[in-house]
């Protein structure tokens, strides 16, 4: 019989099928693909359920990557050498370090790992479903269909996070066919289409099932069917208006392309995606790191950027002062939700005046944060973790209508009574101007989206709407150990010296010197 060999790195059960020969002893390590089903009837919905929570929880990662694409954006400051995050928050732009021996490697490793093998895990259920055969719980319940929309859907999240992320990839679609396929031959442009494609067929997948109960598959995550749809069009507006690295490639993209992004966002969430924690269950990671109080000040603070957004006055500086004896006072905001979103003060915490004084921030993340008892983390029972929100499906409905065209209908997304900038934050109409409505989505994405968002947020927001500071990278490089597998050089991206250059697809790579918040 032809056995069939899969790399196979599951939360929920680990199979390394590296032989079809068998050792002399039941070593589960070295079960083969029907060996393992035979030992494990439900494999395939173990092997979705552990792909699901590891794909979601990394989505929000607050520790390998995340970080640096907060402080990219400068959503988040830090000067802090862990994870090499301090090289991501350096002002003039600092180039990314593309080598194995880099101590942030996780930057560019992490996200790569995680994403390739859940695409990969995905096709092994698909391609065992294509063959004909069937996924059963462990009840011996047959929930093909079910299954089939979350291996889909695992695809969608996958390629749309790898384009988002890196400038190149692979499109992997079936296992054995792609074993002798080591060229990243794939531009970003068609990872986030192959993202999107799945999105359709796990949409489609939910709608053949009679139901489907996420929480079967990640205990905390408490979506039907009808939320599961809505969460693979929510994620599929994110992931499709994350492709252009620029605002010119993102009005090149033209109206076929935002109406996708506006259909998308139309049929997604309307009320927040909220996991209350349980043990064992999903917390957001960036929410988790972003509400660390260490050295009696916040771990990783809120950029200066957010309460320069805030202030009211015109008078808040842009940068922090680099003289030792000023320290900045509380900004002057009429947004009702600042004081609770962020929390301010005096102590700054593990910031370094020898690294930068002018990265200084006197705010932390705070909007998630219980107090009292639990300032330093989302792990506590009952605890809301916030997944995906309303609101940014909000502000993506507003932004495709901003670039159809469509001012009026952009700015009365924004105005609607039930926006959070006015059922929360109490502010005023905006004016159905295009810059009116450019600053206030910058404005709502780095206040009410925060951490809450995917990893890839603000960042992705910042690069299409030329937000991001000049040499700011746009994109990752596949890991240097990946490339090395390759007849392709090393490469890398970003720098103040290489502001404006373009990347292998004619993109820009590094945010221009017409660019920044701060202009």
């Amino acid at each position: 019989m032809f056995m069939r060999k899969y790399f196979i790195a599951s939360i929920a059960v680990l199979f390394l099928m590296s032989s079809c020969e068998k050792m002399q002893f039941d070593d589960p390590t070295t079960y083969t693909l029907d060996e393992a089903i035979a030992a494990t009837p439900d494999y395939y919905y173990k092997l979705a359920a552990g792909n699901f929570s590891r794909a979601l929880f990394y989505a929000n990662d607050g520790y390998y990557f995340g970080f640096g694409m907060s402080t990219l954006a400068d959503q988040t400051t830090v000067t802090n050498r862990v994870q090499e995050w301090w090289d991501f928050a350096k002002e003039p732009r600092a180039r990314l370090n593309n080598s194995q021996s880099y101590g942030g490697l996780t930057h560019f490793t992490y996200p790569y790992s995680i994403f390739y093998t859940v695409n990969l895990n995905a096709n092994v259920i698909l391609e065992a479903f294509e063959a004909g055969e069937k996924g059963v719980d462990d009840q011996g319940k047959d929930r093909t269909n079910e299954i089939s929309a979350i291996a889909y859907l695992l695809k969608g999240m996958s390629y749309g996070y790898l384009g988002a992320i890196y400038d190149r990839g692979i499109i992997s679609d079936k296992n054995l066919g792609a074993a002798g396929k080591a060229e990243f031959s794939n531009s970003y442009k068609e990872l986030v289409e192959a993202a999107a494609s799945n999105f359709d067929k796990a949409i489609a997948a939910a709608n053949a099932a009679s139901s489907v109960t996420l929480s079967d598959f990640y205990i905390n995550v408490p979506l039907d069917k009808a939320g599961f749809i809505k969460f693979a069009n929510s994620l599929a507006a994110r992931l499709l208006a994350s492709l252009p690295r620029d605002k010119a490639e993102a009005q090149a993209l033209g109206a076929t392309f935002w109406n996708r992004v506006l259909n998308y966002a139309n049929a997604g969430f309307t009320s927040d995606f909220i996991a209350s924690y349980v043990s064992g269950g999903f917390y957001n990671y960036s929410v988790y790191y972003g509400l660390v109080e260490a050295g009696g000040g916040p771990y990783l603070p809120a950029d200066i950027k957010v309460a320069y957004l805030a202030d009211k006055t015109g008078t808040y500086p842009n940068s922090y002062p680099t003289n030792t004896s000023v320290t900045l006072g509380e900004v002057v905001t009429d947004d009702a939700r600042f004081k609770s979103y962020f929390k301010y003060t005096t102590n700054f915490g593990y910031l370094r005046e020898d690294r930068g004084r002018n990265l200084f921030s006197n705010y932390k993340h705070n909007r998630w944060s219980q107090g009292g008892s639990y300032p330093n983390t989302t792990t506590v029972t009952g605890y809301p973790n916030p997944v995906f929100l309303a609101e940014e499906v909000r502000l993506l409905r507003a932004e495709a209508k901003l670039w159809l065209g469509d001012i009026a209908g952009a700015a009365a997304e924004l105005n609607a009574p039930t926006a959070e900038r006015k059922s929360k934050g109490g502010l005023g109409d905006i004016a159905a101007t295009e810059t009116a409505v450019r600053n206030t989505l910058h404005y709502e994405y780095a206040i009410s989206i925060d951490l809450a968002g995917s990893s890839i947020n603000p960042w992705s927001f910042m690069r299409r709407n030329d937000l991001l500071q000049p040499g700011t990278p746009t994109e990752f490089p596949i890991p240097e150990q990946q490339i090395l597998l390759t007849s392709e050089a090393v490469y890398t991206f970003g720098g103040a010296d290489y502001a404006g250059a373009k990347g292998k697809w004619g993109e820009i790579s590094a945010a221009s010197n017409s660019s920044g918040w701060k202009k």
